[in-house]
């Protein structure tokens, strides 16, 4: 599809999408290339700016693109991007391996969005509260993650006063508030523990970690939870199962 069809029911920006990833994905735009100006779009597929910008945000979510500041939106390099046919949880995940889950919960607070956390969850415009959530997540009481969840609290009032020590934030969300987690993007990055997460997760400063960030969407594509993790390399192994267009994802820990 090159052109944008307004009588197809897909929304306009998901059109825009496509056709800048079919673009991305065939060779067109290439690593490294600069895409077109917001002007510029707008007046080749004849929709708004907010179209525009909403298909290049999805765009950079996934990790098709990347902004420069005062330079433009430019193509990333290939990396491992997958949909998981699977949305995996810390807690079944290590209930899974054999494991006993836990979490220790060092903030649990709305705080009013900054932008960053406006454009991630894309929250509508008058609603600018979200929960915030910070935990140590642990296996056989072994400090594993160090996990920073924010939810918007028009999707989820009263998060906060939920037990998430013991408990699945995930089921929390399917079994109190009725959302149908669909899908997530997550991005890896290698990295290494600072100081101040160095005394959550009981660990050297500088031991080499994993650095997480998943973005989950409901069905309808609306953005329901941002984590960023820092997750200790010495003890959490990431597998990936490779099956013709598919992938899964398992996380090992070593305890």
């Amino acid at each position: 599809m090159s052109e944008i069809l307004e009588e197809s029911g897909i929304p306009l920006y998901q059109q825009l999408k496509n056709i800048l990833k079919g673009q991305i994905l065939s060779g067109v735009l290439k690593p490294g290339d600069r895409i077109p100006p917001e002007t510029e779009l707008c007046t080749k597929y004849g929709v708004s700016r907010i179209t525009v910008r909403q298909a290049i945000h999805s765009l950079v979510e996934e990790g098709f693109l990347y902004r420069k500041q005062g330079k433009g939106t430019f193509v990333t390099s290939p990396k491992l991007r997958r949909r998981l046919p699977k949305l995996y949880s810390f807690t079944e995940d290590m209930l899974e391996l054999g494991l006993i889950p836990s979490s220790k919960v060092l903030v649990c607070e709305v705080v009013t969005a900054d932008e960053r956390m406006r454009e991630v969850l894309r929250l509508p415009p008058r609603e600018d509260k979200v929960n915030r959530i910070i935990r140590v997540r642990c296996a056989n009481n072994e400090p594993i993650l160090l996990e920073t969840t924010i939810v918007p609290v028009y999707l989820c009032p009263g998060l906060v006063n939920e037990d998430l020590e013991q408990g699945s934030l995930y089921a929390v969300l399917r079994e109190k508030y009725g959302l149908l987690l669909d899908h997530a993007y997550e991005t890896y990055e290698v990295g290494k523990v600072r100081k101040d997460e160095a005394h959550h997760l009981e660990c050297r400063v500088g031991l080499p970690a994993f650095i997480i960030e998943r973005v989950t969407y409901l069905r309808n594509d609306v953005p329901v939870e941002w984590t960023k993790s820092v997750a200790r390399g010495d003890r959490l192994r990431f597998t990936v199962l490779l099956v013709a267009d598919q992938a899964q994802i398992r996380r090992e820990v070593e305890v």
